[in-house]
């Protein structure tokens, strides 16, 4: 690969990930608010530790 390909890579790649317009298409005026959890119950639940022999991943 020569050089002027590799700098060629490099732009469309810095190209593909920058933001634009579309990606921040929110309402000037608005702030948004901390969504809650349909099953928020504002309880903290116990660590339940697992059987003897059992593992997770």
């Amino acid at each position: 690969m020569s050089e002027a390909e590799y700098k060629r890579l490099l732009d469309d790649v810095s190209h593909a990930f920058a933001e634009t317009d579309q990606d921040n298409q929110r309402p000037s005026g608005l702030v948004a608010s901390m969504r809650r959890a349909a099953n928020d119950n504002q309880t903290e639940w116990p660590m339940i530790p697992f059987p003897t022999g059992w593992h997770a991943s």
